[in-house]
């Protein structure tokens, strides 16, 4: 008896080690997906996540839609994949290939036994959408392709061209993995999509955007990779040393550097011609350049768009009077420009078009420059509602962020519709 019951658990625990082992190794890593000769990835990962159902309840409110039916199948995918790759050595090819990865994680092996039902089998283990259901996606979503398929290793792999996935998947086996764009996915937010670059810009590498829903807040990042020497002329200077930061406010944008003059070289060679002559002006009329007046900025500049406001801390001013001396008259102790503006001197501050009142933005210790955007500049009836957008510096890379709330998503959802409406 006691012999029979060993061989009953040490059948199970066999079965138990036996399982364990296939869950853990039937799938691939997200990581082989990224086949060497891809160019371009938009991953988004759990579609059944906590944050993932919180956009849900977000995008029903937005829309006032029904999105059960939806999240009905949203909740089986585990990670949803645009991969597009060019395995042409034709270099003048322009259009890359495209496969949609699907990861239904422990379902995979269940749904196998599935797919009769919705595919057809075409043979070497492709597949072909039942007309059925091909003629459905039609009507309800205006899919007019062909849609084929084909599984492995964990995945189910789709296209509207069995030669793409054919092609594909022989790249595949290969085990070559794109590192320049692996190492940039980082699988901890909503979706993400990362650009190679490699070899087509001098010095940039790949090119990320993610986008995120956290606190009530929509956020989307963008990162520039490589060896980006000219990263060097958007450090800020220390928190410490930032004097008018409390001036920030709604409309206003605030930059910091530690090397105006650095930075005004650099912005000169990528300016339209017509602009670089109108800054050429400026030595002929004083014998200096534009950028050795940059030079004597101090650290920060806050500038208010709306108001046309400017506030330029400077180390010195007696340049900075002679020119300003050239195109305007003096009256008391402010300089009247032509069109009546006006720019006041106190303290080695310049302060163009009266004095800017303080904002309620705090921009971030180690971003270079934070905007405030106001949509309303584009689009009238958006008017009010702003996007907060800042930049920094990392050792590889240049971040540049953008935010906006999820009640003014709603606001600018409720007045486009009532655009519409009207």
């Amino acid at each position: 008896m006691n012999k029979i019951v060993k061989n009953i658990i040490g059948a199970i625990v066999l079965a138990v080690i036996l399982l364990i082992f296939y869950l853990l190794t039937f799938q691939l890593s997200h990581e082989r997906l990224i086949i060497k000769e891809s160019k371009v990835i938009i991953s988004i990962r759990d579609l059944n996540s906590k944050k993932a159902k919180t956009y849900y309840e977000l995008y029903e409110k937005a829309t006032q839609t029904n999105f059960e039916e939806t999240k009905k199948w949203m909740k089986y995918i585990k990670g949803l994949d645009l991969i597009y790759y060019d395995d042409s050595s034709d270099k003048t090819k322009k259009e890359d290939k495209e496969i949609i990865v699907v990861n239904l994680g422990w379902l995979y092996p269940i749904t196998k036994f599935k797919q009769g039902k919705y595919f057809d089998d075409l043979g070497k283990n492709y597949f072909s959408l039942k007309e059925v259901y091909q003629k459905q996606l039609k009507e309800d979503y205006g899919v007019d392709k062909k849609i084929y398929m084909t599984n492995y290793k964990g995945y189910y792999f789709i296209s509207d061209d069995v030669m793409k996935l054919s092609d594909y998947m022989k790249l595949l086996v290969k085990k070559e993995i794109n590192k320049n764009i692996s190492s940039k996915m980082k699988g901890d937010t909503l979706g993400e999509a990362v650009i190679d670059l490699e070899g087509l810009a001098q010095g940039v590498d790949a090119v990320k955007i993610n986008v995120d829903y956290e606190k009530n807040e929509i956020s989307m990042n963008g990162y520039l990779y490589g060896d980006l020497e000219f990263s060097k002329y958007f450090n800020g200077i220390e928190q410490k040393d930032r004097k008018f930061y409390n001036y920030m406010g709604r409309d206003k944008i605030y930059i910091t550097n530690t090397d105006f003059k650095g930075l005004a070289v650099f912005m000169k060679e990528k300016i339209n011609s017509e602009i670089n002559s109108m800054l050429s002006m400026v030595k002929m009329f004083t014998g200096k350049d534009f950028e050795d007046y940059m030079d004597k900025v101090d650290g920060e500049i806050i500038y208010d768009y709306v108001k046309n406001q400017m506030i330029l801390p400077v180390k010195e001013t007696k340049d900075f009077k002679k020119l300003i001396e050239i195109f305007a008259k003096k009256e008391g102790d402010k300089y009247i420009l032509g069109d009546g503006k006006t720019i006041e001197i106190k303290d080695n501050v310049i302060y163009y078009n009266g004095i800017m009142s303080e904002g309620s933005i705090t921009p971030k210790k180690d971003e270079f420059i934070n905007i405030s955007l106001n949509l309303g500049l584009y689009n009238p009836i958006l008017k009010d509602i702003y996007i907060d957008m800042g930049g920094k510096v990392e050792k590889d890379k240049i971040n540049v962020r953008a935010a906006i709330t999820d009640e003014e998503l709603l606001d600018i959802y409720n007045r486009m519709e009532g655009e519409k409406n009207d």
